[in-house]
């Protein structure tokens, strides 16, 4: 019964780290560029990597996920989508006290 307690205890500790990915809520900040997924991809990648290293990006359906890796709290995501002038981008970050501001401005001086 002890087992079967540290077992269900356990697992809900680990539904509470669930990276955003999985369930990325409300996004941070939602703006739209007239740049296509791709270029708009490759401008803030660079900046991501300077700030968090292992930064990697990935192909969803219809444009690109980059996301940064956080050790303590939720990664920091940005999802980039087609639309039909450009890009809508979604950016999903941890809480306040965990929010990378050099992050969030790559992703408006990127526009």
């Amino acid at each position: 019964m002890r087992m079967l307690m540290g077992g269900v205890l356990l697992a809900l500790l680990a539904g509470c780290s669930l990276p955003a990915s999985l369930v990325p809520g409300e996004p941070n900040v939602s703006k739209h560029s007239e740049k296509p997924p791709k270029e708009y991809a490759a401008c803030v990648l660079p900046a991501w990597q300077q700030e968090v290293p292992k930064t990697a990006q990935s192909t969803i359906s219809n444009g690109y996920r980059i996301t940064a890796p956080s050790i303590i709290t939720a990664d920091e995501i940005l999802d980039i989508v087609k639309s039909k002038d450009g890009s809508q981008v979604s950016l999903y970050q941890g809480p306040p006290w965990a929010k990378s501001a050099a992050m969030r401005k790559a992703v408006r001086d990127c526009l």
